[in-house]
Parts: C-alpha cells; structure tokens; sequence
C-alpha cells in the first residue's frame, strides 16, 4: 500500500500530511485539550485582598468638611498676612517722639459748647516744639486746659526729666473770650514764655515760645478774631 505524503504548514507553524488529514492534527488536539495559543498568557494582577467581611477594599473618597451646628461648612481660614506681600498689621503705639497718633479721630466730648450737632471736640490751635526730646512733632490743642507731662498729658513730652510726670503746666483756650492762655499747675520747675518766667495764666499769642523744662513749644492759634466753632459762617 501506497502512503501519499503532501506536506502542509498550518497556520500555527505546524506541518501535517494533507493526504492524510484534513487540517492539522496538532491544531485539533491542543484544541481538545483546551490550548488556543502558543502564546504566553499575560501574568494576571494580583487580586486585593478582601476584607474581612468579604468585600474588596476601594480607595477611601475624602472626607467632606464636617458642617458647622448651623449646616454650613466651615470657611477656610485666611492665608497669614505675615507671609505675603502685605506684610503684617502693626499694633496702634508711639507716634513719634511725643506719642502722638496724627491718624486718631477727634475726641468725642459729653457736652462741651464747642462740639456741635456730631459732639466732636474740634482743634483749636497747635504748639510744635522746636527744641528738645520732641523736636518736630506738634500737638493738637482743643478747647479748655490742655496739660504738659512727661509720661500723661494732652501734649506728652517724652524724654524732657525736667518735666513732671503729669500737669506741668497748661495751655487753655477760652471760647467765650477766642483767648489762649499758658500758664504752671502742678510742676515742680518754673515756666517761660518769650524767655520771661510766668507765675501764673499769662495770654498768649501767635508765635508765643513755651518753655518747659528743656523743651520749647511755639504756639500758634487757629480760632481768635477771624474764626471760631460754631460760628464759621
């Protein structure tokens, strides 16, 4: 008997006889056994591991802002000026040399007859001081007795020891009369104006020295003659 070879490569690289078989007989029997490729089988990742209640563990959402007792989240808190370009808010403090805000809003008065409808206590008139601790810095005068002190007072004079520690002396403006005055209180050093030794309230007027102490403050007036509060029209 005659066997009849007709060699044919199957498209999986196998050779079987075509005279004899139909298609390949390596193909039908990796087939039967369950095998579809001569190629590897990719590694499967490794499944999580499961709870122990039996479920997989997904990644955790993140948690929402717990709410405030009136339902709304809580704001987020403002970046620190510190560390940027603003830089950081500065306490209220000494003004200068004679402690001094020149930004302070005007006192508000209980009842004095220079405020009007807004009770605020006008300036009245000024002394700067030009010689001394203070030098350059001025002070703002307003109606009634203005006091000279070292450490309390409405014209602080910081630095001058020869100076009581309050009410050295004053300085008062008479709305009645439109007339400044200078004058000791309770200072232990005697007082000057224009280089003469006052005793008692001496009137003062535009340009007038105070000296007390070591210091020299040059007074000038805003209200007199020409103007006055409540009556600028």
């Amino acid at each position: 008997m005659e066997i009849k070879n007709n060699l044919v490569l199957c498209p999986k690289g196998h050779y079987y006889n075509a005279a004899v078989h139909a298609s390949c007989p390596i193909c039908a029997s990796q087939g039967a056994q369950g095998s579809f490729s001569h190629t590897e089988a990719p590694t499967p990742a490794p499944a999580p591991t499961p709870t122990p209640g039996g479920f997989t563990p997904t990644e955790a959402p993140t948690p929402a802002p717990t709410p405030t007792p009136g339902g709304f989240a809580p704001t987020e808190a403002p970046i620190n000026a510190g560390s940027g370009s603003g830089g950081v808010t500065q306490p209220a403090g000494n003004w200068g040399s004679g402690g001094v805000n020149p930004f302070s809003s005007p006192t508000v008065l209980a009842g004095d007859d220079m405020a009007g409808p807004s009770q605020v206590d006008p300036v009245v008139g000024w002394v700067v001081c030009i010689e001394g601790p203070c030098r350059g810095t001025d002070f703002r005068l307003h109606a009634g007795y203005n006091y000279i002190g070292r450490e309390a007072g409405d014209i602080h004079i910081q630095g001058d020891n020869q100076i009581s520690r309050e009410k050295h002396a004053m300085v008062a403006y008479y709305h009645k009369n439109r007339m400044f005055y200078a004058g000791p209180t309770e200072g232990r050093n005697i007082i000057e104006i224009n280089g003469e030794a006052v005793f008692n309230a001496t009137q003062l007027k535009d340009y007038d020295v105070i000296t007390v102490g070591s210091t020299k403050l040059l007074f000038l007036g805003l209200c007199g003659d020409k103007f006055a509060w409540g009556q600028e029209s």
